[in-house]
C-alpha cells in the first residue's frame, strides 16, 4: 500500500528532472482494477494507492517509499530488504522493543501504509544455557516465537539451525521426485546434473555461511546422505559433499567483502599494522575476541582464523 502523494513528495525531494517526475506520475496515474469471481468480472474500479507490483520501475520506487524509517536508538539496528522490515534490540539498549515498534507504527500511519499484524512475529535469543538468560514480556498484540523464518532462514531462540536443515531436507527430497520424473522421460545425465544443480545445491547453498559454522555432525550427515542418494539415483555427475559446499561458498564471501565497497566489509574488524613477515597472509585483520562459542563459531570470526 504505497500513498502517490505520499510517494510524489518524497520523489521530488530527490532532484530528479521534471521531465522524469512527470513520467513516473504518469505511470502511476489512470490506472484500474477489476475483480473476477465464478466468471462474474466486477466494474473497474481506480487505484491511487500502488507502486505496480512486478513492473521494473515498482521496486525503486518502494525503496524510495521506505528509506526513511530509522531505529529511536543508536544501539539498535533496523533492517530493511523489500518490504520486510527488522528491527534487533540488544539487552543492553537503552531504548526498549517496544518504543522501537511504537515508532516503526507511528512512521507507518504518517505515510498512509499498513503494518501486517498477523506476519509480525517477536523473537528473542538468548544463551544455550536458561539459567543464563531472561524472558521479556512480549509486545502488546504479537506473537512471540521460538522459530521465526527471515528471507528464507529458519531461526532459532537458541541460534540451532536444525529446524532450518530439516526445512531444506524436506524440500531437496520434494525436489528429488520431479528429478525422478525426468530421469523416467529421459533426459540425459547431463541435464539432470543441471537440475540438479538448480534445485538441489542452489536450495542447500542459500545462505549457507550464515548458518554452516552451527552444524552439527549429525546434521551434516543428514546432508550429505541426501547428496549421496541424488548420485546413486544419477541425478548428478558426481558425489558433491556439504563440507566441499561450505568450504566454497565460504571462501569466496570472505574474499568479497575483503572488498571496501562490499556491503558487509564494515563488520570486519580493523586492520593490524604492517609487520616485517614474509610469509603470505589470506588477510591483515586483527583477530577478534569472544567470549563464547556462539560468537566463535559465526562467519567472520571462523573466517578470520581459518584464512588467515
Amino acid at each position: 500500500m504505497v500513498d502517490h502523494t505520499v510517494l510524489l513528495a518524497k520523489l521530488s525531494q530527490l532532484s530528479l528532472p521534471d521531465r522524469a517526475l512527470n513520467w513516473i506520475i504518469s505511470f502511476l496515474i489512470h490506472r484500474t482494477q477489476v475483480v473476477k469471481c465464478d466468471n462474474v468480472i466486477s466494474s473497474s474500479q481506480s487505484i491511487n494507492a500502488s507502486i505496480v507490483q512486478s513492473s521494473g520501475l515498482g521496486p525503486m520506487l518502494y525503496v524510495v517509499m521506505a528509506k526513511d524509517p530509522k531505529a529511536v536508538s543508536p544501539i539498535n539496528r533496523l533492517f530493511k530488504y523489500a518490504d520486510d522490515t527488522t528491527v534487533l534490540v540488544p539487552s543492553y539498549s537503552d531504548v526498549g522493543l517496544e518504543d522501537e515498534f511504537k515508532n516503526v507504527k507511528q512512521w507507518a500511519k504518517d505515510n498512509k501504509m499498513v503494518l501486517n499484524i498477523n506476519k509480525t512475529k517477536e523473537i528473542v535469543f538468548r544463551r544455550p544455557n536458561p539459567r543464563l538468560s531472561l524472558h521479556p514480556s512480549p509486545l502488546p498484540h504479537i506473537e512471540q516465537v521460538k522459530v521465526a523464518k527471515l528471507l528464507g532462514l529458519v531461526l532459532s531462540e537458541r541460534l540451532h539451525f536444525d529446524d532450518h536443515v530439516f526445512a531444506v531436507l524436506k524440500v531437496c527430497s520434494q525436489r528429488m521426485y520431479l528429478l525422478k520424473l525426468l530421469r523416467a522421460q529421459g533426459l540425459p545425465v547431463t541435464q539432470l546434473n543441471t537440475v540438479f544443480q538448480a534445485l538441489i545445491l542452489n536450495k542447500i547453498r542459500y545462505a549457507i555461511p550464515a548458518w554452516s559454522g552451527f552444524l552439527t555432525i549429525h546434521l551434516v550427515s543428514q546432508i550429505n546422505g541426501l547428496l549421496k542418494r541424488c548420485f546413486k539415483y544419477g541425478y548428478c555427475l558426481k558425489i558433491k559433499t556439504v563440507e566441499e559446499v561450505i568450504e566454497s561458498a565460504n571462501y569466496k564471501l570472505f574474499r568479497s567483502l575483503q572488498n571496501p565497497q562490499h556491503c558487509l566489509h564494515s563488520l570486519l574488524p580493523p586492520t593490524k599494522p604492517l609487520s616485517h613477515d614474509l610469509r603470505p597472509k589470506g588477510h591483515n585483520n586483527q583477530f577478534p575476541n569472544y567470549s563464547t562459542e556462539l560468537h566463535k563459531r559465526s562467519f567472520i570470526p571462523h573466517s578470520l582464523f581459518q584464512y588467515y
